[in-house]
């Protein structure tokens, strides 16, 4: 079944309600999909959006084709009829800052020799994860903060600048990701319109364990 859905939430990070129309609808779970997809579905580190349809509360899947599906509790409304859909902007933004933010340590790490290997984005949880590249692990907890006033710095720095992200779709359909001047990344979430939307980033704890870094951060939307 080929279903027409936009993915808005890749243009506007900060559109948190429409109303849209019912493009299809599924039976087990029973759920529908609309035209305007402003909600993001939970992906590449990022959670889900926090949602209601016509003021119900909604569950969000994806599936295997890439159509987010919403399930809302009170029930499913008809293929071709026009429902409002709604996401929470306090959630929206807290992902999409720590998702920017994730981005923008990544960039002031990987200068250091280290290369990410695994990451999640979730409040709470968010870290990032590392193979050595040329660097080297810090040894004992001096080394640890030294390494991350380090990475701080650069990036308190880079907030300063009031750096843009930015996004395109290549030919291959693959969403990529910048910072000016700074990263391209390949990546589907959402994100602030430039670093200095970005307050509080802090590296919390930094661990070594076979031969990998793993940092676990932190940020607010300003």
């Amino acid at each position: 079944m080929s279903v027409e859905q936009s993915r808005a939430y890749w243009q506007d990070t900060y559109l948190f309600q429409t109303r849209t129309e019912v493009v299809a609808t599924s039976a087990e779970p029973a759920g529908i999909a609309v035209r305007e997809g402003i909600v993001h579905p939970k992906g590449g580190g990022q959670p889900d959006d926090v949602v209601t349809v016509d003021g119900s509360p909604a569950s969000v899947s994806k599936d295997a084709d890439g159509v987010v599906w919403l399930h809302p509790e009170s029930g499913v409304a008809q293929e071709g009829s026009e429902v409002d859909v709604a996401i929470d902007p306090d959630v929206r933004r807290r992902h999409a800052a720590l998702h920017s933010a994730g981005h923008l340590l990544d960039a002031c790490v990987t200068p250091l020799g280290y290369r990410n290997v695994g990451l999640s984005h979730t409040p709470g949880q968010a870290f990032l994860l590392y193979d050595l590249d040329g660097g080297s692990l810090p040894e004992g907890e001096d080394e640890k903060a030294a390494l991350v006033e380090r990475v701080l710095e650069r990036a308190r720095e880079h907030v300063a600048a009031a750096l843009a992200y930015s996004a395109e779709v290549d030919d291959e359909g693959v969403r990529r990701v910048s910072i000016e001047n700074l990263q391209t990344d390949p990546c589907g979430g959402t994100h602030v319109r430039s670093t200095a939307d970005l307050a509080g980033i802090a590296i919390t704890r930094v661990r070594t364990k076979k031969g990998q870094l793993k940092l676990s951060y932190t940020a607010e939307h300003a």
